[in-house]
């Protein structure tokens, strides 16, 4: 979840290519440094917005703490700005092969599991796979099994650099990739990552193979994992990597934590056995860059401060408290764009804002109803005068950062689609008055918008509100939270009993999937971002069709005409309202030098410092 939005405004763009990946640099007037002007040294402060739920990526999903995730964990892949996929910690990442996985190809390896109160099937392993006919599972203890028998969907081995140390001491090897997956297993993300992974194995010291249940075409990104040690794998109990429970944060990255404040700072130093500084760039195949360019960030040490009011944000920026932060309102960008000592740096995003509605509770649960109040929303007005146009109103449910596999014909998908989600009051008020008199429900309908305590979010939560409340039809409230205590009350078990409606940001990633997962899919209920128990399976069977199988991974043009169809049944169905995309925007003191941001705001402050996919590497020009 995050707190900015995909593409808007008209700031230029960038122009170059990227093979694999998307046609075109989606950061915007890109800064570039040269390799002898860069200065060394310094202690970068960074502001953020929102608190840091946890330091541990197995159990977060908001935007705010993956930024200092990005400090400290790697994986064995990476991705620039616009996609591209790039092994990391692996030296190579090949895709071995690929096969269709018949209708029960894993019942011979299932075992019993009983049923909850709910009569869901519940084990105390992870589950990889459900068999709710025959009250049986595949959990993690089975699947080597399969694989041993060649069950499996997709395969792709990593071949591990040598020499990768994590802060602890401990060199990287096959079995911790391989183990770091026990990491995941029933964690906060684990319905993301068990949607897919099957099993992972070591084949020798710096070799490991990695299966995935179906032929996934999203996989060459989503099967690798971030990278733990020994010790976090076997003693770290089920809250994660988290200070608070004096329990240290340990990676591979370019940065240690030192120490955390609750819900103050957190402060990290530079690692001084990073692998990439004692490898060098002849470790990387791929490598192009310039001869002496740094091959770890050139600042010392990171604070990162958490300044949740926007104003206050703004005002550390401007008495020089902190050097960078991200998500301030967009009123203030156009004097940073004008001040002699700041500047904005805008990236286009894979990220929208939506409405989840209460679909389990009546009226909502009437399509008719959701349809009609997507209509009202007055997206263009929002991205203009909310956003002051760094937002684009969302026509479709797909950022077009992830249309290359996500759609047939993006712009053909727009001009479709938009008549249903543009605002037009007239047939809203059609569709509206014949559900409500079908249902024979009382008017107006009371309902309460949550939303997190950001400016601009509030903002467009109380002009939906009141377009809605202009209607005879409703009576809405805004009510708000601070993110972190927002999250942790959508995320509750019982929320979507309560009928309140949710406007949330999402950023997901490169893949078409996510954007449809994440907020739509049953497996995510009480995790990033369904909340309100929707579940849409017809078009689950089409999404899944879209991902998991071998014309997908094979065929391209197959995935994006499956994808259309995604996009379609989700606006006839409108469990979510999608209002507008935007951009990433940071705001920073002109003292940090060579700052470009990313894609996704929960990589903002990695990627700024030091990415060698994008020859990307920023520096403070001050004394100290």
């Amino acid at each position: 979840m995050a707190l900015a939005g995909c593409s808007a405004g008209s700031d230029g763009g960038g122009d170059g290519e990227s093979e694999g990946g998307q046609s075109l640099d989606p950061v915007r007037e890109r800064a570039a440094v040269s390799v002898d002007e860069i200065q060394e040294g310094g202690t970068l402060r960074f502001g953020l917005g929102a608190g840091i739920d946890s330091f541990d990526p197995s159990y977060s999903t908001s935007a705010p703490a993956g930024n200092v995730h990005g400090l400290i964990y790697e994986g064995l892949i990476t991705q620039d700005a616009a996609g591209t996929v790039y092994p990391w910690l692996a030296k190579t990442w090949e895709r071995m092969d690929v096969q269709e996985v018949e209708d029960g190809a894993y019942e011979p390896y299932m075992v019993s599991a009983e049923t909850n109160d709910e009569g869901n099937l519940v084990a105390d392993d992870q589950i990889i796979i459900r068999n709710p006919e025959a009250g049986e599972v595949l959990t993690v203890n089975e699947a080597p099994d399969a694989v041993a028998d060649g069950t499996y969907g997709i395969q792709y081995r990593a071949e591990l650099h040598e020499g990768v140390t994590f802060h602890n001491g401990e060199e990287m090897t096959a079995e911790h990739v391989a183990r770091s997956y026990e990491v995941l297993e029933n964690s906060a993300i684990s319905a993301q990552t068990f949607d897919s992974f099957l099993y992972a194995e070591a084949v020798d010291d710096y070799t490991v193979d990695i299966y995935g249940q179906e032929p996934d075409a999203e996989a060459d990104s989503q099967l690798p994992t971030t990278v733990y040690p020994m010790e976090h794998i076997e003693e770290y109990p089920n809250t994660g990597a988290d200070p608070r429970n004096d329990l240290t944060p340990i990676g591979t990255g370019p940065f240690e934590f030192e120490s955390y404040e609750a819900e103050q700072r957190a402060q990290f130093s530079t690692f001084e056995d990073y692998w990439l500084d004692d490898l060098g760039f002849d470790a990387l195949e791929w490598w192009d860059g310039p001869e002496g360019f740094p091959t770890s960030p050139v600042v010392d040490d990171v604070t990162v401060s958490i300044v949740t009011d926007d104003a206050t944000r703004a005002a550390a920026l401007n008495n020089n408290e902190i050097d960078l932060t991200y998500g301030l309102t967009s009123d203030t960008y156009s004097e940073y764009r004008s001040a002699e000592d700041y500047r904005l740096s805008v990236t286009n995003a894979g990220a929208y804002n939506f409405l989840q509605y209460p679909v389990t509770v009546s009226p909502w649960d009437d399509p008719r109803i959701r349809r009609g109040v997507n209509q009202l929303i007055p997206r263009a007005q929002i991205a203009e005068n909310i956003y002051n146009g760094y937002r684009n109103p969302a026509y479709t449910p797909l950022p077009e950062l992830a249309a290359e596999e996500g759609s047939a014909d993006y712009e053909a998908l727009v001009e479709e689609l938009r008549p249903q989600t543009e605002q037009d009051t007239e047939a809203a008020t059609e569709l509206l008055g014949e559900a409500i008199d079908d249902l024979g429900v009382e008017t107006p309908i009371e309902a309460t918008i949550e939303t997190n305590t950001s400016d601009d979010r509030v903002r467009e939560a109380e002009l939906i509100a009141q377009v809605m409340s202009n209607t005879e039809f409703f009576d809405i409230g805004v009510e708000t939270f601070e993110f972190t205590t927002f999250v942790q009350r959508i995320l509750g078990p019982e929320y979507y009993q309560q009928g309140n409606i949710v406007l949330i940001g999402l950023s997901g990633t490169f893949n078409p999937g996510s954007f449809y997962d994440a907020v739509n899919s049953i497996d995510n209920f009480g995790q990033c971002c369904n909340f309100q128990r929707v579940d849409t399976p017809d078009l689950d069977e089409i999404a899944t069709e879209a991902r998991f199988s071998v014309d997908a991974v094979e065929d391209p043009g197959f995935r994006g005409e499956q994808y259309d169809q995604v996009w379609r049944g989700l606006i006839e169905q409108a469990p979510n309202s999608y209002t507008v995309f935007g951009t990433n925007v940071s705001s920073l003191s002109t003292d940090y030098v060579g700052h470009n941001t990313y894609t996704f705001s929960g990589g903002i402050l990695p990627y700024g410092l030091h990415d060698p996919t994008d020859q990307q590497v920023a520096y403070l020009d001050r004394e100290s």
